[in-house]
């Protein structure tokens, strides 16, 4: 695709965008555009050892502007974690929030940003009901990622643990007020990181391609999505400092948040569960589980998966529908594969005995109704058994 030089600003879906290489250096401008004073730095242990903070801090300096940093945000980003955050914010005297890392503390600053202007406790805010709660104004949010998976900082929800429950609960936060993306700040990335959050990025653009739900625009970015992904993955995970495929990754991360707001799918309520009962990555779990989920929506969607396997590079110009369909779980398997990450749930610490009650959940969480095909518990517990 190329790097953009010099970097565009644009907005879509009602996210404010700023891409390009070197744009991370830009963040202090931009908070004092938006008239910060003080800002709290969300984000995590691996983030602040990578050295990835430098180049914002530096940015955050020059522009006369005070910082805190709140680094303690876990994996899978905690209730409490938020609500501490949320008290740092208001100890400290912030009025604007720096979320910087992958999606863990991104969700966790858009939460953040949410409790320390709205009353309460943040189980209060779960669910898509409650989103009418949430009609304060909020202080200044840019979102930086190092990572390219989730998309989070164009994304509309945070997910946090609800530890109440052991669950994974959404917040309708809405995006960050700006989502500043930088390749750069993706090249320290290791090889594992690198492809368990890319497949987390190809799982949100095929759900979101094949959701129940009309949503053309999101239906095509989900398609050049996946060819991004397709193009750019390997690359971006065994030659980790080639800037073209951390780029193409970098906007395929992107695109998957913004198509996923046609919904998402069984794929990702069964990896919900994953994480919170046996700590297994998300983007891992969603690896795991993407093949076979797609190939039980096969008989709902069989042109789409045809497409699918296309915007992978698979040659099925010759093959009938039923077979051309097969290859596109064949394709994401075999990238899966090839890229270093597991293909059975007993290798990643799961028990066989922790399937029926990971099921149960999996069908309280909020993804899988926009399925094409409808789920039951058995359902859930076959596609468990099948990659276990």
């Amino acid at each position: 695709m190329g790097t953009p030089n010099p970097p565009i600003s644009f907005q879509i879906l009602g996210t404010s965008v700023r891409l390009g290489a070197g744009t991370a250096k830009e963040v202090g401008l931009s908070f004092q555009s938006a008239g910060a004073k003080k800002v709290l730095i969300v984000t995590d242990g691996g983030v602040v050892k990578a050295g990835l903070l430098e180049p914002l801090k530096n940015s955050l300096q020059e522009a006369k502007l005070s910082f805190e940093i709140f680094d303690r945000v876990e994996p899978n980003p905690s209730d409490k974690t938020v609500m501490d955050g949320a008290q740092l914010f208001k100890k400290t005297g912030s009025n604007a929030i720096l979320g910087v890392g992958g999606g863990s503390p991104l969700d966790a600053s858009k939460a953040i940003q949410v409790m320390v202007s709205h009353p309460g406790e943040i189980h209060e805010y779960f669910g898509v009901a409650a989103a009418s709660k949430i009609t304060l104004p909020r202080p200044y949010l840019i979102a930086v990622p190092t990572t390219s998976g989730t998309g989070s900082e164009v994304s509309r929800g945070a997910v946090i643990t609800n530890t109440k429950a052991n669950t994974k609960s959404v917040i309708r936060t809405g995006p960050s007020n700006l989502a500043i993306i930088d390749p750069e700040m993706t090249l320290t990335m290791p090889p594992f990181l690198t492809a368990a959050t890319g497949m987390d990025a190809l799982s949100h653009h095929i759900e979101a391609r094949v959701s129940n739900q009309y949503q053309p625009i999101c239906s095509a970015l989900a398609l050049e999505g996946i060819r991004l992904v397709g193009k750019s993955l390997k690359r971006a995970v065994h030659k980790g400092d080639d800037l073209d495929a951390r780029l193409d990754m970098a906007v395929a991360s992107m695109t998957g948040a913004l198509a996923f707001q046609k919904g998402l799918g069984a794929v990702h309520s069964l990896a919900h569960q994953l994480s919170t009962e046996a700590d297994v990555h998300h983007g891992v779990a969603n690896s795991i589980l993407l093949p076979h989920v797609m190939r039980y929506n096969l008989p709902q969607s069989r042109e789409e998966l045809v497409l699918i396997a296309q915007a992978l590079g698979a040659k099925i110009d010759s093959l009938p529908l039923e077979e051309a369909a097969e290859q596109a779980c064949k394709e994401v398997a075999r990238l899966s594969s090839e890229i270093g990450l597991p293909s059975r749930l007993r290798t990643v610490g799961v028990k066989e005995e922790q399937i029926p009650a990971m099921a149960d959940k999996a069908m309280g969480d909020w993804c899988h109704p926009f399925n094409p095909r409808p789920c039951t518990k058995d359902d859930m517990v076959a596609l468990y058994q099948a990659v276990y």
